[in-house]
């Protein structure tokens, strides 16, 4: 990608903005929390200075996607102000719904094709060239707004992408919607969703692919680095695993 692409430039709630995605993972957590949480909490979450985190978060109310209140106690002192999120809870009954129905879809597929990472990655591309508006014959466009176009679709369906030029290409998506079912099986679903991207990429005649991809590096958080088309060898992307597998903190150990 083009070098003059600066990190996080990109906000996972409002698209070109200068917060990598943050947002859309403070949504994450405040969707998933069992009770509101503090400027600190977030702040600590996400790894992020308690200002940042506040601006965030003010930012979250007036876009209508947290709500604050004071914290209910009888000590004396001042109260904390917690924030809740307003988007439904990860246990809201449909969204359990779509996450059980991609669990179960996903476990077959991984039972009956235990080596299906070329059929996923072509069935992503295709879905990434669908879902990709293809330029005009003979319009080129740059690098810098292929980018663009990529993260903002990875923006809208929540990955909460953020690219990084140095000191090699590389997106990280700070969010996966199906972190559960990737870390079961990530030759499935990481293949899906690397093949999507790679999709798009080929549909807006860009120089780079994925090469390689690395699932929850942290939680919440997967790293996929980009190289020159001609050097990326064609068929399911290398997933770069930890040694212990993918860690789903959401899962017992």
């Amino acid at each position: 990608m083009a070098s003059h692409v600066s990190p996080s430039v990109y906000d996972g709630t409002t698209g070109g903005t200068e917060h990598g995605g943050r947002r859309t993972h403070i949504i994450q957590i405040l969707r998933d929390a069992r009770e509101p949480l503090s400027v600190a909490d977030i702040a600590a979450m996400v790894g992020v200075h308690v200002n940042t985190a506040r601006f965030h978060l003010e930012s979250l109310v007036d876009a209508g996607l947290a709500v604050r209140q004071a914290e209910a106690r009888q000590a004396p002192g001042r109260r904390r102000i917690l924030y809740t999120g307003t988007l439904p809870n990860q246990t809201h009954e449909r969204a359990q719904g779509y996450r059980l129905l991609a669990e179960i879809l996903t476990a077959t597929i991984a039972a009956k094709y235990p080596d299906t990472g070329d059929e996923m990655a072509e069935v992503g591309a295709e879905w990434g060239r669908y879902l990709t508006t293809r330029p005009a014959p003979y319009e080129v466009f740059d690098e810098h707004d292929i980018a663009l176009r990529v993260v903002d679709k990875l923006d809208a369906l929540w990955f909460a992408p953020e690219l990084v030029t140095e000191p090699e290409p590389h997106l990280l998506l700070h969010n996966c919607p199906f972190m559960r079912t990737a870390a079961r099986s990530p030759e499935v679903v990481c293949q899906l969703h690397a093949g999507m991207v790679n999709g798009s990429l080929e549909e807006l005649r860009s120089r780079y692919r994925i090469s390689a991809l690395s699932p929850q590096v942290e939680p919440h958080l997967c790293k996929a680095v980009l190289g020159l088309a001609e050097d990326v060898a064609p068929g399911p992307v290398p997933l770069r695993l930890p040694d212990h597998g993918v860690a789903d903190p959401a899962l017992p150990a």
